[in-house]
């Protein structure tokens, strides 16, 4: 059997990520021959080739800003605190001095590099930076690093430019290895390996898994990005870092069909237990939308933005039992369960289904009102899209789901519809799937 291979991309803050798949990958015994990485990926991935496990969770579960930029170091626990500023300060020290002083990540990835044990390690491990200022990308794997230089090369990969200053070793520069190769599937490949497990991190997917035949591929990769924030990638804090940890853990799990989900985690094989909320998903979508060739345009737009919609999980929208399991995720979203849960379909559906028996119990007097008057009016999509802006998506879902719970509705009504799935196609994908809870507990109840 080839040698496997993990592959850990740039990613900055997000590292944690990749602990948490290391945690994952370690309980299912999941051990590499080879490891490759790039940026914070070079620094976990000597953690890795090092077995330094323990080390590398205490550093992301105690995470903080002074932990890595000198300037945070004497801040006091309020200061760092408070992340508004962050970015700020670092940009204007970066403008300042060519580069933020990242004096404590030296020390810590000094202090941990035993670059002995890592050249004698039986994990093979290899790095990416790249020459600056002339960009040249500079692959290097342990036995060609020289001797002394472990810590420094990895410390070269993961200078993040222009945030952080350069790093030299000897007369050389170097800069982040994201410049050259965020993600070094290829130096995993030429050194063998045939069994690889990417964990990427970066704002891009990398190269193309398909251009490589005969290698076994597992791609971790978080649903939703990490951040959303512009800079984020910078934001070390404890909080969010133990977020992506747990994330990173199942996301892991998920890529090994250990449990089933896409942006949620259900125990495996639950996603099979849908199936009772199926017919009803799909007979009131059928009741919804025609499809008919002569239907307007409405009704032809807010069919095609729903099934776009789960065409982004799946390319058979309502003709296989995980598209409802998407509607029951969006409805989970718009409620905000708790993402790093794992849930049975049971326990998912009866937070759903609390949630939304709240909602369509609560009043909201004129806003319905107003919302019909509005959508009724035949407007412009982008005028529809303005109009739904000044509603939350919780009391869209409920407007959606009082209409769906109607055994007829005549045509304005319809139209309603119609336009919510057009502008916000989650929104009515999650009425879809409260709409089938409800007729589902009603079932059992007969």
């Amino acid at each position: 059997m080839g040698k496997k291979a993990v592959v850990l991309s740039g990613g900055g803050a997000k590292g944690g990520y990749q602990i948490g798949a290391w945690t994952a990958l370690r309980k299912m015994g999941f051990y590499p021959d080879i490891v490759t990485g790039t940026s914070v990926g070079a620094l976990n991935g000597a953690l890795m080739a090092l077995d330094k496990y323990d080390d590398a969770l205490n550093i992301w579960q105690n995470m903080s800003m002074d932990s890595v930029f000198q300037k945070f170091v004497d801040y006091s626990d309020e200061e760092n605190s408070n992340h508004e500023n962050f970015l700020k300060i670092i940009a204007k020290e970066a403008l300042l001095n060519g580069g933020a002083d990242y004096t404590p990540l030296q020390e810590l990835v000094k202090g941990l590099m035993d670059e002995q044990s890592l050249r004698l390690s039986p994990v093979k491990f290899g790095l990416v930076t790249t020459t600056f200022p002339k960009i040249k990308p500079v692959e290097m794997f342990i036995e060609d690093i020289p001797v002394g230089k472990a810590a420094d090369y990895v410390l070269a990969s993961a200078a993040a430019f222009p945030f952080m200053k350069s790093y030299k070793i000897g007369e050389a520069a170097f800069v982040d290895g994201g410049y050259s190769d965020n993600m070094p599937i290829q130096m995993a490949i030429d050194a063998g390996a045939e069994d690889i497990v990417i964990i990427n991190i970066g704002s891009s997917s990398g190269s193309k898994l398909k251009d490589y035949e005969g290698i076994k591929f597992r791609y971790i990769v978080s649903k939703r990005p990490l951040t959303e924030k512009f800079g984020g990638m910078l934001m070390f804090d404890k909080e969010t870092s133990l977020n992506h940890i747990k994330q990173g853990e199942l996301d892991t799990y998920k890529a090994f069909d250990m449990l089933d989900g896409y942006y949620y985690s259900f125990k495996r094989f639950e996603k099979y237990k849908i199936t009772p909320f199926e017919v009803y998903c799909s007979s009131k979508f059928e009741y919804i939308f025609s499809g008919l060739p002569n239907a307007n345009r409405f009704e032809k737009n807010g069919r095609e933005s729903i099934l776009n919609h789960l065409r982004g999980y799946d390319d058979r929208p309502f003709e296989f039992n995980s598209n409802v399991l998407y509607c029951a995720e969006a409805a989970a979203e718009i409620f905000e369960l708790n993402p790093r849960d794992v849930y049975t379909m049971d326990s998912m559906n009866k937070l759903v289904l609390k949630n939304c028996t709240s909602l369509i119990t609560e009043e909201y007097g004129e806003q319905v009102d107003i919302l019909s008057e509005k959508l009724d009016k035949g407007i412009s999509i982008d005028l529809l899209k303005l109009v739904l802006d000044n509603f939350d998506k919780k009391f869209l879902l409920a407007y959606c789901l009082k209409l769906m719970l109607k055994n007829f509705l005549n045509p304005a009504e319809k139209r309603r519809l119609w336009a919510v799935a057009d502008i916000t196609p989650q929104t009515f994908c999650a009425a879809l799937f409260c709409y089938a809870s409800i007729m589902n507990e009603k079932g059992k109840d007969l």
